[in-house]
């Protein structure tokens, strides 16, 4: 698998990459209704383009391509140190793909002196993080469509979660 550059070109096969790897790999840990929750079965459309488009801008991102030149995983790391992507094709899964992507991308953020990083992992994707050294701070359960899912709260390099304001 060869590492590249992911660019806004890529964002339609990265987005359908996405839907087959919640569905297929993510699936054997979420029921099927929290993976339609997760990512509902959608065409692309120029609203999800601008929307992803923007978040790349703001990150450093990355895809593996195979030797047949399929796109085999993609993630990006926002600026803010935030792992906002990491997603592998369930052809490509447990074979490195993922923490080869997660690597990468660590080493581009300490190169602009982000070394602070935290990720929201789903149950697939939370040992992948911690064989990469990440550190579990706690559970955490978000609402998407009325479903609850449920992820964890990882971090690295001395990152650590914002005090919420306590309102009276």
């Amino acid at each position: 698998m060869d590492l590249r550059q992911l660019t806004p070109a890529d964002l339609p096969a990265c987005y359908h990459l996405f839907g087959a790897s919640v569905h297929g790999l993510a699936g054997a840990c979420y029921t099927a209704e929290q993976c339609r929750a997760w990512v509902p079965l959608e065409r692309w459309t120029d609203e999800r383009e601008q929307s992803w488009a923007r978040r790349l801008g703001g990150s450093w991102a990355c895809k593996a391509v195979a030797g047949d030149g399929r796109l085999a995983g993609f993630a990006w790391l926002s600026f803010d140190g935030q792992f906002d992507m990491l997603f592998v094709a369930p052809w490509a899964g447990r074979q490195g793909v993922a923490g080869r992507m997660l690597a990468e991308l660590e080493s581009k953020a300490a190169a602009h002196g982000v070394t602070a990083l935290h990720a929201w992992a789903s149950h697939a994707a939370r040992p992948v993080f911690e064989r990469a050294g990440y550190q579990l701070l706690r559970a955490n359960r978000i609402d998407r469509q009325g479903v609850a899912l449920d992820n964890w709260l990882l971090a690295k390099g001395g990152w650590r979660e914002p005090e919420q304001e306590e309102t009276t």
